[in-house]
């Protein structure tokens, strides 16, 4: 009587086979006819190494690989497989098809796998997929992120032209005394300053949310702050609401101080738009553990429930009785990701909120 084969040693000295019979299997069906083989194989010869590994490992021998839980070839192949266009159902009837050419290929030999071979088979087919789809995934939204950014920019920026044309026209006309003296006027023209804002706005979205590489430049707090109260203080005068700044230590840091000043300046304008006549917006910033940390409190009376969770999503603007767009807390979100910083609000019911920046510097 023979003794019977460990699958370990059958796969590894099997493997061609394996692979020639999961390539027919998949050939014309899961993947088109005319891919060529070494693309088509690419990562699944060293899947299957390490599908032997694993099985030699719980058979309590050394394993002669990565196990698949470590091993990058499933997320490679997930990858590869968007780049080339698979569907996502094909990447994961693919390792089906290989889980079946490995019990065929065993069968044919005459080997019976035992129990516990078959699990470790299926946890490592399993554990591929898992890897395989994620990759997959990630890869595939991280693009559908960034085509959507660039249409977002291209209309942005085709906007940008004629709108720019009309508000010169518009300025001209009202700087010659040829437009009526009546309230359409003021219609008009903050018409196009909201609409001039929010192209604004959505090129900065494109531009951080692309994922560009910081350009950090030595800077100040004081000098973000500075920057940020001269943003707001046209509408804070006309408002009647006070802007009060304190810096507790202030040395230099590194930061890309175009997208801080964009967050910080949209969080300033956002609180003065919020806060009562006759309030206060008050602007805090400390340097602590390596770690900017910027504060900007204001009198808006307190969020209504469930409004903090949603407060740095895209278009939800905090009070629907305000005007804008509700880009303001979402572009600050962005800029501080872009750092890999964090931003939160503190809701003080009946009072104010107060939104803080936490960005790691260069000191």
């Amino acid at each position: 009587m023979h003794e019977r084969m460990p699958l370990h040693e059958l796969l590894a000295a099997k493997r061609e086979d394996v692979l020639q019979r999961w390539r027919a299997q998949v050939h014309g069906t899961l993947a088109p006819e005319a891919m060529p083989p070494l693309e088509l194989v690419n990562h699944i010869p060293e899947f299957v190494d390490e599908i032997v590994s694993a099985l030699r490992t719980d058979s309590g021998l050394s394993s002669r690989g990565p196990s698949p839980e470590v091993g990058a070839t499933a997320a490679g192949h997930g990858a590869q497989r968007l780049r080339l266009g698979f569907s996502l159902d094909s990447v994961v009837r693919e390792y089906g098809a290989l889980r079946d050419a490995i019990i065929g290929t065993a069968r044919d030999t005459g080997a019976q796998p035992t129990f516990r071979e078959i699990q470790v088979l299926f946890d490592a087919i399993i554990s591929g997929i898992a890897h395989a789809v994620s990759e997959y995934t990630h890869q595939r939204d991280a693009e559908l992120l960034r085509q959507t950014n660039e249409h977002f920019a291209f209309i942005a920026h085709e906007l940008r032209n004629p709108l720019s044309s009309v508000t010169v026209a518009f300025q001209l006309l009202k700087g010659k005394g040829l437009l009526p003296e009546n309230g359409s006027v003021g219609v008009i023209e903050r018409g196009l300053k909201r609409t001039s804002d929010l192209i604004d706005q959505t090129l900065q979205i494109a531009r951080v949310a692309s994922g560009i590489e910081l350009r950090r430049e030595a800077t100040t707090l004081k000098a973000l702050v500075e920057d940020a109260e001269l943003g707001a203080i046209s509408e804070a005068e006309s408002k009647g609401v006070e802007i009060r700044s304190a810096i507790e230590n202030d040395e230099r840091v590194s930061l890309d101080t175009r997208l801080v000043r964009s967050a910080l300046g949209n969080l300033v304008r956002n609180a003065v738009k919020y806060t009562s006549s006759g309030g206060v917006v008050e602007l805090r910033g400390r340097i602590a553990n390596g770690r900017a940390v910027l504060e900007v409190e204001d009198r808006c009376g307190g969020l209504e429930p469930g409004k903090v969770e949603e407060a740095f999503a895209p278009f939800v603007r905090l009070d629907t009785q305000q005007s804008g767009f509700g880009l303001g807390l979402a572009i600050a979100k962005q800029a501080v990701d872009a750092h890999g910083g964090s931003i939160r609000v503190q809701n003080l019911p009946g009072k104010g909120c107060i939104f803080v920046l936490e960005l790691p510097v260069g000191v």
